[in-house]
């Protein structure tokens, strides 16, 4: 499959192919058909409390507000190059005064005292094309910004699920190195017990009491990130930063995003479709920059009144005039060719950030794929792995309960198991967090952002 991105005009003709090697498909690894159909970023999960506050964030988001109302006065400017296309009239009112000499029968200064009202009218007949062109860029720029407006919310409501789900597995955690805390602070009683008997040396003493003040270090870290956590959380929810969101401690059922062709990928990112706007207003600047070379037509009216007085106005003649002039510009230091040459090579560049762009997500679509296969894999052993940490903790606590084995072999098992649990709620944590940027790459967002640019 080729995509063909091509500008033409009598002036100036590019076409570039963007890349060559597009592929039809997807690697073969990846089950399309075993994926759910969804066109929206929030049909991912069912949490209901989530979904709320994605919709908090995109209404109270100072940052997302901030680009919406930018985005909203680059709309009224457009009306600005719009009017280049209209004709432009004017009224004015004059009041002048002429010193006329001295008065050879009178000896005293002679002035005339005249009033003008006028109505005047001036359009430049846009025969090339270059101010439309104009017009047509601003518009282009205009869906740029709109593309980028819907990539920042689509950003914003990803960021508050991934931000939900890292909360959670933090909270997870936090729950798991209290356990841990608790093991190790019951097994140093027991070592203390024992050292009390004379069963025990002083070093294990202070090897047990040098793990409980580490696992008591690591529950205080953990803490504090999950209550940063939270803070940023209430940022982007355009809330005070109290820390004070509670969440449940169950993980989301996060469902992996749907997956299309490589083509409608593209036009189905919001990133692209601004890099595609961007691309084809740079052309249509570059084409009104050369027309700018050629023969301006111009055509201006005047219809006015003069009377000496300002009340003799209304009864006076009126009269008019119609000129036609052409423009055309011969020499000027090379400045209109500097600035056409300056358009074609922004163009250029702006074909090249298109380009990549489309590599970029590309890039972005492979690496989200390999990371859900790699936490597929991960989550598969971890959780055999838990479940057989789970017995040999129980094993090790049976044989010491019966004085079969050392305390040393059960604090191995219960540190294994601790590990294994942390590290399988780290892969869950991490797998459920890339299905949304998985989504993102695909361009699965808020909305079809799907457009044709005109």
């Amino acid at each position: 499959m080729l995509l063909v991105l091509t500008g033409c005009s009598p002036l100036y003709k590019s076409q570039t192919y963007l890349p060559e090697d597009v592929p039809e498909t997807w690697p073969g690894s990846v089950d399309i058909d075993r994926l759910p159909v969804t066109k929206n970023l929030l049909d991912l999960f069912e949490e209901k409390q989530l979904k709320i506050l994605v919709k908090e964030a995109l209404d109270n988001n100072p940052d997302l507000r901030a680009t919406a109302h930018r985005l909203r006065g680059a709309s009224f400017l457009i009306h600005e190059t719009r009017s280049k296309l209209l004709p432009h009239v004017n009224a004015s009112f004059a009041e002048r005064r002429d010193n006329q000499g001295i008065d050879g029968r009178t000896g005293k200064r002679r002035l005339s005292h005249t009033d003008t009202l006028s109505l005047g009218i001036s359009w430049e007949i846009d025969i090339w094309g270059k101010l439309a062109d104009e017009y047509n860029a601003s518009k282009q720029d205009m869906a740029a910004r709109e593309q980028l407006y819907l990539h920042a919310r689509d950003a914003l409501a990803a960021r508050i699920i991934q931000t939900w789900i890292h909360i959670i597995g933090l909270k997870r955690s936090v729950t798991i190195q209290q356990e841990r805390l608790a093991v190790l602070e019951h097994i140093q009683k027991l070592l203390t017990k024992r050292y009390t008997r004379g069963l025990e040396n002083p070093d294990e003493i202070s090897t047990a009491t040098s793990r409980v003040k580490i696992a008591q270090a690591d529950v205080s870290a953990e803490q504090t990130v999950l209550l940063r956590e939270k803070r940023a959380m209430e940022i982007l929810l355009g809330r005070y930063p109290k820390g004070i969101l509670s969440f449940s401690a169950t993980l989301p059922e996060v469902q992996p995003p749907p997956v299309h062709t490589p083509a409608a990928v593209l036009l189905n990112r919001p990133d692209i479709q601004a890099a595609m706007a961007k691309a084809e207003a740079a052309r249509l600047q570059a084409d009104s920059a050369e027309k700018a070379r050629l023969p301006e037509l111009n055509l201006s009216g005047q219809l006015f009144r003069e009377a000496a007085s300002l009340g003799n106005l209304g009864s006076a003649t009126s009269y008019w005039n119609i000129v036609g002039s052409v423009l055309q510009p011969i020499f000027d230091g090379g400045r209109l060719q500097a600035i056409a040459r300056a358009g074609h090579t922004e163009f250029q560049a702006a074909l090249m950030d298109l380009r990549g762009a489309v590599l970029q997500a590309f890039k972005e679509v492979a690496d989200g794929f390999d990371v859900e296969q790699d936490y597929r894999i991960q989550v598969q052993a971890l959780e055999v792995a838990a479940a057989e940490s789970e017995k040999s903790a129980r094993y090790y606590t049976a044989r010491y309960r019966q004085g079969l084995d050392s305390i040393q072999n059960l604090l191995i098992a219960r540190e294994q198991e601790m590990s294994v649990k942390n590290r399988l709620n780290q892969a869950v944590t991490g797998r459920l967090s890339n299905r949304v940027d998985l989504a993102l790459a695909l361009g699965i967002g808020l909305t079809d952002n799907r457009s044709s640019i005109q």
